[in-house]
């Protein structure tokens, strides 16, 4: 009976002292990570940070951007059985599907990731990521009215992988970027062509200074030379191309290369600049041998849709683009909505032509110089007026040269403007482009076009962007085997394409193709 009571008691006593415990740490909660302020974090992380700062200097305020540049990946295709990685939302912790490529929220001990607008967005210690939210956005701004979702996009992996497309296989990312981005902090600039044709990512690269996603079209022999060409070009040409191209592989199943080295293996190959020097100019590509039509819209959307940010950008090559459109971009979407709608929208460069000889224009002020010194005039005027005079393009040199960017005018692609054919900033949101479509034949891009007009889009013309061409002014010539093409096409589309489209998408009055 002793005993028994002496373990009664005892329990009673621990029992009592349990409840006394919990009422005390609910009376006196104990401070949380989520209960912190932005700058505790970054006490807590970082406490010989702070105390080694001088007097009257604040750690918090010493906390600057700056994109890391990683060495690439080093790994081998993987295989079509294998699937993609996990790709972790951008929540600030690692995306372990990158590897070892750094972007600038993945930095090792480094205290110094913020958003694209100056605004401190995590705390990166060695331990991972920790979350530090930014201000919300007002109510009223661009971003939060039309984009609410682009900081809950996920960062695509930018890896080597392999997959067939119809009749053609796509090497997606077959030779990356040295730079990583986010989602959220940049807008890639995605594009297509041969391998002759990839001189233009010089140009466009230095002005574009983000991402940038290029098709490459290599069957046959024309995949050994596109490899050639590209390491040049990264190791000899343009530090901007090694940063920021990834380049993807594509070609038909009938017309295989010899031979596909793995990723690793290329990017381990040692570049004499001085003794190798590939011919890009004057020569007959294995497609102008065999007389290859060019998938042009299969190769757009297959740059597209490998991009890894949020926003993007389908243009030609050839069109070069003024200088720091990235941060003004971003800049303009903190502002309020020009548009009284909740219409979908695309953001639009006016494009131009320069002279043979001229020098491409980097701002406005200097483009409208050129213009009025007859040195520039807008994008094919001597080719095709209706298909790039936009919705008021006669006014927009005359518009005042403002700071930053801003949007000059709302117009849509109806009434005289059925045949445009802008270039814009969107998202992979939008329609694609129909893949049964070649260059050869033309009016490759109408289909998307009609889409965007039946669903109503606004095209929100920049003031203060614009693209202008590689240097010469292209006119109209006589091309009897190319006309060929273009009959057989535009009977395609008007009696194939367009019926399944009026089915498929609908219609809408003003709306043509």
């Amino acid at each position: 009976m002793t005993l028994r009571v002496a373990l009664v008691r005892t329990s009673l006593v621990l029992n009592t002292l349990l409840v006394l415990y919990l009422c005390i740490t609910w009376i006196f909660p104990t401070p949380s990570l989520h209960s912190l302020s932005a700058r505790d974090l970054v006490y807590l992380s970082y406490p010989a940070a702070v105390h080694s700062q001088p007097k009257g200097i604040d750690v918090l305020d010493r906390l600057k951007h700056r994109k890391i540049e990683s060495e690439p990946v080093l790994s081998a295709p993987i295989p079509l059985d294998q699937p993609l990685g996990t790709v972790q939302r951008n929540n600030g912790i690692k995306d372990v599907s990158l590897h070892d490529r750094m972007t600038p929220e993945h930095l090792p001990k480094q205290p110094e990731a913020v958003n694209g607008d100056g605004n401190i967005k995590s705390a990166v210690t060695e331990y991972g990521a920790l979350q530090i939210d930014p201000p919300d956005l007002p109510p009223e701004s661009l971003e939060h009215k039309m984009f609410p979702d682009l900081k809950e996009c996920t960062t695509r992996p930018l890896r080597p992988f392999f997959k067939q497309r119809g009749d053609y296989w796509v090497l997606e990312n077959y030779l990356p970027a040295t730079m990583a981005f986010r989602c959220d902090e940049s807008i890639t600039f995605s594009t297509h062509g041969d391998y002759t044709f990839l001189d233009n990512l010089g140009p466009v690269a230095s002005r574009w200074q983000g991402p940038v996603s290029v098709a490459v079209y290599a069957s046959g022999d024309d995949f050994e030379a596109s490899i050639k060409t590209i390491l040049y070009l990264r190791d000899c040409w343009s530090e901007d191309i090694k940063k920021y191209v990834t380049f993807h592989f594509f070609f038909h199943s009938h017309h295989m290369p010899n031979k596909i080295p793995s990723t690793e293996e290329l990017l381990k190959r040692n570049i004499q600049c001085e003794q190798v020097t590939p011919r890009w100019f004057n020569v007959t590509t294995y497609r102008q041998h065999k007389n290859l039509m060019y998938p042009v819209n299969l190769a757009r959307n297959i740059a597209r849709q490998a991009v890894q940010t949020y926003f993007v950008v389908s243009s030609d090559m050839e069109l070069y683009p003024s200088i720091n459109f990235i941060p003004e971009f971003f800049r303009m979407l903190k502002r309020p909505d020009v548009s009284n709608t909740t219409n979908p929208r695309v953001f639009v460069f006016s494009k131009f032509e320069v002279q043979k000889n001229a020098p491409v224009p980097e701002t406005k002020e200097e483009l409208l110089k050129m213009l009025r010194k007859r040195e520039a005039i807008h994008f094919h005027t001597f080719l095709c007026p209706p298909c790039h005079f936009g919705p008021m393009f006669h006014k927009w040199p005359k518009y005042p040269v403002n700071p930053g960017l801003s949007v000059f005018h709302v117009g849509k692609r109806t009434a005289s403007y059925q045949k445009w054919e802008p270039t814009y900033v969107g998202t992979n949101k939008e329609p694609l482009d129909d893949e049964r479509l070649s260059w050869e034949g033309m009016s490759d891009k109408m289909t998307q076009m009609y889409i965007l007009c039946v669903r109503d889009y606004e095209f929100h013309i920049l003031d203060n962007a614009f693209l202008v061409h590689r240097p010469g002014i292209k006119r109209l010539h006589s091309d009897p085997v190319r006309e060929k093409f273009v009959a057989k096409q535009n009977f395609f589309i008007a009696h194939k394409i367009f019926p399944e489209y009026r089915i498929i998408f609908g219609v809408r009055e003003g709306c043509t193709l």
